[in-house]
């Protein structure tokens, strides 16, 4: 087993945010809790079914961080930009507010991008 990198320790801390931040959400608009339900533009249900399979996608793809698999890079990076499209969609607007959500999406596109460049550079040198 290779020694994994800063980027591969830092994708699975936020990748383990993100699954409980999903997590979290996904509760508090089942149970409506500190009203949630008003602060989006879109049918919270949808947002609901959306929060709970992109929940179970990030801890799907924390495990295959933690096994090294190649396309957990793929998984991690698709979450990341469907995650900060949701974003426009849930506030319904183009000129949205940058949440800590959006934050960590853009680290996680950065950090995909840099590991798998790195992953490429180790193949390269090892031939």
């Amino acid at each position: 087993m290779r020694k994994r990198s800063l980027f591969n320790y830092l994708l699975i801390v936020l990748s383990a945010e993100k699954a409980v931040q999903h997590a979290i959400v996904t509760l508090s608009f089942l149970y409506n809790l500190g009203n949630i339900r008003s602060t989006v533009a879109v049918d919270y249900r949808a947002l609901t079914i959306r929060g709970a399979v992109i929940a179970v996608l990030f801890a799907v793809s924390l495990w295959a961080l933690f096994r090294g698999k190649r396309w957990s890079l793929f998984l991690v990076a698709f979450l990341a930009a469907s995650d900060v499209i949701g974003e426009f969609v849930a506030q319904g607007t183009f000129l949205i507010e940058v949440t800590v959500s959006i934050v960590v999406a853009a680290a996680l596109l950065s950090l995909c991008y840099l590991e798998n460049r790195n992953l490429q550079k180790t193949k390269i040198s090892k031939s």
